[in-house]
């Protein structure tokens, strides 16, 4: 079963991302491992990564960067840029008013590779959407949750 997540931003942006699961031949391990397609979607462009794996805690973690990104009063002083290297993400708060956050998404086009070029986008979303993509991103380990714990 695949789950999927979209964080919309303003200007017809967003960022796409489904889990499932790839048998355990894929990357010669014991059992089957979840992995992420992800998508940055531009008003004229679409760029999509496929079977991407991440690191332990991926999804909680995104989640708990969300969630502060939404709350805190000036983020983009408050959050340490988010990175999953595993995946090859990194996510940025470039700036905030009372009602939106600019963030900086940084994806390596090969993640196996260190210095793989990067597909980069920024983008404003509103806090609002932050707030409901931090509870809402839970679905993509199969796993819901309804408290955050104020860790990231």
């Amino acid at each position: 079963m695949r789950e999927g997540f979209r964080l919309p931003g303003y200007g017809g942006a967003a960022v796409f991302l489904r889990s499932h699961a790839v048998p355990a031949r894929t990357f010669e391990t014991e059992a089957p491992t979840l992995v992420f397609d992800m998508g940055l979607l531009r008003p004229d462009e679409y760029n999509q990564y496929l079977n991407r794996p991440a690191g332990d805690g991926f999804v909680e973690r995104l989640s708990a960067f969300f969630f502060h990104a939404a709350a805190d009063f000036h983020p983009e002083r408050s959050l340490d840029t988010f990175s999953d290297e595993t995946l090859g993400l990194t996510i940025a708060v470039r700036s905030s008013t009372d009602q939106r956050v600019e963030l900086e998404f940084s994806l390596a086009e090969d993640a196996t590779e260190s210095d793989s070029e990067r597909d980069e986008m920024d983008f404003e979303t509103s806090r609002v959407v932050l707030a409901t993509s931090a509870q809402s991103v839970g679905r993509l380990s199969g796993r819901t949750s309804s408290h955050f714990d104020g860790e990231v």
